[in-house]
């Protein structure tokens, strides 16, 4: 059995640094897309099938991760797949042709797909219910962080080193992070944290089987979160895919100015992250219901303030200079975090209707349908860029798709209260069941005596 974890944040940073240079993979090709397509002749299109197969690909197989979360230590797990994903990063850097290059980016996606289910599953037992808020805000920003540092470190270096040393720089810190993994990360007890539990200090157990899965889409909250994660991500996958290169092409941008730019919009998308995990579990306190409600409302708020960004009328030639770049840059920042306030929210309710025994498989599936949505946006935006002839174009049609987020998280908000309640009135049934088996099997024992 695993034992009590003393230090809660220790294994929080943990998480939060191998999951940011793990994520650093998945955006450091952004910045290089011209190179990549200039050196193997190839066009947006193909950049576009890497990314969508490389998403699609991961989240697949994270479904077995997810089962397998459930089932054994999560800790080799989390090592296995960071050498899973980190080794084909590296080896990304040797690839003569476009075939190669696709071969190791996928296998490259299986990696960050497989550390999804685990990590979310480990801050599950970590915290309770009222406490996951911000905790599952840090893990979001992990992603945004990591996205962020491969952008920066291909943007800044590769019109020194070429496009293959990034992925050497992005890949090797966590190689070389497994042994403290090994030694230092500790492994919370299933359930710990859950009400009922957590007071009456029994061990949560629980039989898992491959039938389960069937169970989880009958909680109305995991469906409609499903469904709006395939949608809203549409946007997520294509937009900060082809940013820079959209800097470059249509607003004359070089390349460590479009960086600079990114950046900018990263840092609204990093503050709307922490603002969304720390606000929403304030609000969860005093109405779980308006949690999925004001996260619709940002979310449709969202898309107009994004399209405003792909219309904004922008040269590297406008008389005004600095103050125009940093005015765009602005408009940008404010629309990335109104974007980004969703996210932890959504986690968190996931979190909050799935008991401790589901929740690997859970972000399993949750990280399907998120990566389903990402790989088809990057697709679907590299082929709009073709047949509409900007980027522009293409980025914004794929905003729109956040209409339909918005409204499944208006849905939502009818179910998530009550499911939640549901939960931890079964938590409390089961811990209480739990003790008094305990007892009967001490006094039997003291009797036998």
């Amino acid at each position: 059995m695993e034992e009590v974890v003393k230090d809660r944040k220790k294994v929080v940073f943990f998480l939060f640094l191998l999951l940011v240079i793990l994520n650093a993979d998945q955006m450091v090709m952004s910045p290089v897309i011209g190179m990549i397509e200039k050196e193997f002749n190839i066009t947006d299109s193909h950049i576009g099938l890497v990314g969508g197969v490389f998403s699609i690909v991961g989240a697949l197989i994270s479904l077995i991760w997810g089962y397998l979360t459930d089932k054994y230590s999560r800790k080799w797990l989390l090592v296995s797949s960071i050498l899973v994903g980190e080794v084909p990063c590296l080896l990304t850097a040797i690839s003569s042709s476009y075939g190669e290059f696709f071969f190791w980016r996928v296998l490259t996606g299986i990696g960050i797909g497989a550390s999804f289910p685990i990590s979310y599953s480990l801050v599950g037992d970590l915290f309770s219910h009222k406490e996951r808020g911000r905790v599952v805000s840090v893990l979001g920003l992990a992603a945004t962080v990591g996205s962020i540092m491969g952008m920066l470190v291909a943007g800044y270096t590769a019109n020194i080193f070429g496009w293959r040393i990034p992925f050497i720089l992005v890949s090797a810190p966590n190689l070389l992070l497994i042994p403290l993994i090994i030694n230092i990360l500790e492994e919370p007890r299933r359930g710990a944290s859950e009400e009922g539990f957590s007071e009456a200090g029994v061990e949560y157990s629980y039989v898992t089987k491959l039938s389960d899965y069937a169970q989880l889409v009958r909680v109305k909250t995991n469906l409609l979160l499903f469904l709006q994660g395939i949608a809203g991500t549409i946007p997520w996958g294509a937009i900060p895919y082809f940013m820079i290169e959209f800097f470059r092409r249509e607003k004359s941008m070089d390349l460590n100015q479009a960086t600079t730019m990114f950046l900018l919009f990263a840092l609204g998308s990093i503050v709307g992250n922490i603002v969304g995990g720390f606000t929403g579990e304030k609000i969860y306190k005093r109405s779980k219901k308006l949690v999925p409600f004001v996260s619709a409302i940002t979310t449709i708020l969202g898309v107009f303030l994004t399209v405003s960004v792909f219309r904004y009328p922008y040269t590297s030639e406008m008389s005004n200079g600095a103050l125009g770049f940093l005015t765009f840059g602005i408009l940008g920042f404010v629309a990335a975090a109104m974007d980004s306030y969703t996210g932890p929210n959504v986690k968190m309710m996931l979190l909050n209707v799935n008991e401790p025994k589901d929740r690997g498989r859970i972000f399993s599936i949750f990280n399907l349908t998120d990566s389903v949505g990402t790989g088809i946006g990057r697709f679907v935006g590299g082929s709009l860029s073709v047949a509409l002839g900007t980027l522009g174009a293409a980025l914004e049609v794929t905003a729109y798709f956040w209409l339909a987020c918005g409204f499944l998280l208006m849905l939502s908000a009818w179910y998530f209260e009550i499911e939640v309640e549901a939960l931890n009135k079964k938590m409390r049934a089961l811990a209480m069941e739990r003790a008094n088996q305990v007892v009967n099997v001490e006094t039997g024992d003291e009797q036998r005596e």
